[in-house]
């Protein structure tokens, strides 16, 4: 597994391009962990979630649905890319794979907007995410499971 470079910037707002670059591979490496007490800790106690067409309030409820989310889809890996960014805000896209417990394999895509507090917790979360059942054949996302290599691509190089 990769170890992620320590940062040498600040992960808090006001963001730069490099700081926010650097903030979305923090949050996709914490992702991959597939740890919700990590996962969760990134987030304000009275965070915002919408996430499909569910509607989260404050850290507890994330940490739920993160158990939730993995114990459900397994073998998940992600990888997040920066749209845009303004002070606070980082708009991203990602896609993630992961199969059922009946082995079906899906690549979900979508799009998230975060809105930081001046510590680096975010705040808001909102993300609108589409399936697509796929064949194991099909993956994309070969990594051994945790942190995405420094030299997998990503979603541009990948044609998603």
């Amino acid at each position: 597994m990769s170890t992620p470079p320590k940062p040498s910037v600040s992960l808090a707002p006001p963001f730069t391009l490099e700081s926010a670059i650097l903030k979305v591979r923090v949050v996709e490496d914490k992702w991959n962990t597939r740890d919700p007490q990590i996962v969760s800790g990134g987030y304000a106690e009275d965070c915002f979630w919408r996430n499909r067409a569910e509607f989260l309030r404050g850290r507890a409820a994330v940490l739920a649905f993160l158990t939730r989310k993995w114990n459900a889809e397994l073998d998940y890996r992600l990888i997040k890319e920066i749209w845009s960014f303004h002070e606070n805000r980082i708009a991203v896209r990602f896609a993630y794979e992961s199969h059922n417990d009946s082995g079906q394999w899906h690549r979900s895509y979508g799009n998230e907007n975060w809105e930081f507090e001046p510590n680096g917790l975010m705040k808001f979360r909102h993300a609108s995410i589409n399936d697509l059942p796929i064949k194991e054949q099909d993956r994309l996302f070969h990594w051994p499971l945790g942190r995405r290599p420094d030299d997998h691509p990503g979603l541009t190089e990948l044609g998603l």
